[in-house]
């Protein structure tokens, strides 16, 4: 069995997601070792409006304009499995707008 292990994660760009999160900042439980584990069990946890609001279903990865910090440092997010996740780590989740 794998070990839990709790992290924090916070929401950057996401409002649709704050009002149903109510927050922009959980704290999350899950049992997996890397960053496309914990979006696979935020999927199964919060069902379809986050999965909808991260995912690209045309090309089957996390939308690319959705950059992922772990404790402050940029990662790479369109290779989530090869991201580890650690115990107590801070994940930020951020959607890049356009604008001027």
């Amino acid at each position: 069995m794998m070990e839990e292990k709790s992290v924090e994660i916070t929401l950057v760009g996401f409002p649709i997601l704050y009002d149903f999160l109510k927050s922009d900042r959980i704290r999350h439980i899950f049992s997996g070792h890397t960053l496309k584990d914990l979006i696979e069990d935020l999927f199964h946890n919060y069902g379809e409006e986050i999965k909808e609001t991260f995912w690209d279903r045309r090309i089957d990865r996390l939308d690319p304009t959705i950059q992922v910090m772990i404790n402050g440092k940029f990662v790479e997010a369109s290779d989530p499995q090869s991201v580890e996740i650690s115990k107590d780590d801070h994940v930020t989740f951020f959607r890049l707008l356009a604008g001027g």
